[in-house]
Order: C-alpha cells, then sequence, then structure tokens
C-alpha cells in the first residue's frame, strides 16, 4: 500500500472486500475537508461521496466551517491531521489559501487563487485551481458556447479570476469585470491582460450589452433577500445568464433572467462538471484510482 505521509499507513482505502458503502465512517476513512464561511450552502459532498463510494474508496468529505479569521489557525490543524488528504476552498478563504500552501499548480499561481488543496505524497500541502475548467466544462454540458461572445464577470474574487483566465482560453472575444470594489477589478483585468500580452479584459459598470454571457460570480443570491448583481431591468432575451450560485440552484438573479427571456445557466453544473475532476485528483495523489 502506498503511503501519504511518512510512517502512516493507508489501509483498505481501495479494497474490494472492504465495505465502502456510502454511510460507512471508519478507523480508516479518509477526510477531504470543504472550508468557508458560510457553509451551509456547499454542494460539494452531496456531489462528491458518491463518486468516492463508487470508485470503493474509503474517503468521506465534510464540511468545515472556517471563519476568516481562524484560518491561520486552523491550518495549523489541517496539517496535523494525519487523514486529511485534502480540503476544497471556497467563499472567502480562495484568495488566502495560496499564501499558506506548500507549493501551488500553475493555475492557481497564474489565477492567485486556490479551490482545491492535496496533500502530497511527502505530506506537503499543494493548492490547485478547477473553477475556471469547472465553469467552462459546465456550460458546454448544457451547449453554451463561449467562443466568439462577449462577457460581462460581476465579481474579482478567487472564482471570477479562474472563471475569467478559462473564458479566454475558450475563445471568448472580450471580457468586461465589474466589481464592488473597483480596484479589486482594475487589479484582476490588469493582470489578465499582462499574462495574456493583449487587452482582452477590462472594467466596467454591471451593465450587459445585447448577446452577453453575462456570469454571476460574487456570493450575492445564497439569501433570497440578496441584491441583484445586475439590474434585471437590463437583461433581455438575446443574453445568457450564467450564476457560479449552486444553492439554490435557481437564484433569485436566474429567475428574474428568466422572468426577461433571457436564458439562464445555474451554479450547480459548473460544480457537477468539477467534481469528477476533483474526485479523480484527490484519488490519484497517492494512487488509490
Amino acid at each position: 500500500m502506498v503511503e501519504i505521509l511518512p510512517n502512516v499507513e493507508v489501509r483498505n482505502h481501495l479494497d474490494p472486500q472492504a465495505d465502502n458503502s456510502s454511510d460507512v465512517v471508519n478507523g480508516d476513512t479518509l477526510i477531504m475537508g470543504v472550508i468557508g464561511d458560510p457553509i451551509a450552502q456547499i454542494r460539494t459532498p452531496q456531489l462528491i461521496n458518491p463518486l468516492f463510494a463508487a470508485r470503493g474508496a474509503n474517503i468521506k468529505c465534510v464540511p468545515f466551517h472556517v471563519a476568516a479569521e481562524d484560518l491561520s489557525s486552523a491550518w495549523e490543524s489541517f496539517k496535523s491531521i494525519r487523514n486529511l488528504i485534502g480540503l476544497g476552498v471556497t467563499v472567502p478563504h480562495k484568495t488566502t489559501v495560496p499564501a499558506l500552501c506548500d507549493s501551488l499548480d500553475a493555475a492557481a499561481i497564474r489565477v492567485g487563487a486556490v479551490n482545491v488543496v492535496r496533500r502530497e505524497a511527502d505530506g506537503s500541502l499543494r493548492g490547485y485551481q478547477f473553477d475556471g475548467r469547472g465553469f467552462v466544462r459546465g456550460l458546454l454540458s448544457q451547449g453554451h458556447q463561449p467562443s466568439g461572445r462577449n462577457c460581462l464577470l460581476v465579481g474579482a474574487g478567487g472564482a471570477a479570476a479562474g472563471i475569467a483566465y478559462a473564458l479566454e482560453e475558450a475563445g471568448a472575444t472580450s471580457l468586461q469585470i465589474a466589481n464592488r470594489n473597483v480596484s479589486r477589478a482594475e487589479s484582476l483585468a490588469s493582470r489578465l491582460n499582462e499574462d495574456l500580452q493583449f487587452e482582452f479584459a477590462r472594467t466596467s459598470d454591471p451593465v450587459p450589452q445585447s448577446g452577453d454571457l453575462v456570469i454571476n460570480a460574487t456570493s450575492l443570491g445564497m439569501e433570497e433577500n440578496d441584491p441583484l448583481p445586475v439590474d434585471s431591468d437590463r437583461i433581455d432575451e438575446t443574453m445568457l445568464i450564467a450564476d457560479v450560485v449552486a444553492n439554490p440552484e435557481v437564484t433569485s438573479f436566474l429567475k428574474a433572467a428568466r422572468d426577461r427571456g433571457a436564458m439562464i445557466h445555474s451554479g450547480v453544473h459548473m460544480i457537477r462538471n468539477q467534481i469528477d475532476l476533483i474526485a479523480q485528483h484527490m484519488l490519484e495523489s497517492s494512487k488509490w484510482a
């Protein structure tokens, strides 16, 4: 058997004779946490645990409610938990976790945000970025082609940064970035253009134009009474309105857009289309797959 840490024996994690049904937890169970604040809205455990079970892996994904001010101390604890194989990372930690990781993959370095942390075979914690790939794969899975489209991205946090890079890679024509904190939008646009060596992104107000792909990459919509990220009166039937919020599956923003005749795209597609990638990624860390 492969060890995930020096002197830590990994037993029965892919034993076809072991009882690895989704409701079994025992002394051999490995843990994948998901950290965020708030945390009740996450869909990762519900989606990834059946994938682990289907692969015969004794791994369980559970939520960890960690506030921003507690992240550093919690991180030290994570490093000490020997059966913790990794973490999913959600708001507000995506842009602060990179500084805590022992290393980062190329996508996380480029984007400046992490949404998955994996314990490597040497015991180190390495940060990865799957948000952008998950979002674009989600669009394509529903028949929506980002290539050739002008895009309006509302938000400039970790998920937004991952999506911004992925949209360019997928062939989007241009990107407008709107954010309540304008300096963060300017920073993201500047970094993106510098990396690409041409002007792909610029800042703007959250005002879509005819035919735009409009993406809410903020946390607005988790609560029913949240304000809309874009004035619904600005939306028309030529637009595709997408959200990164997966719970509720159809946010108030998407409902308002649907009422205006626009096509809508739920954040659940982004989650579902990166979950399989993340599950395989976790399994491959110690060659359990």
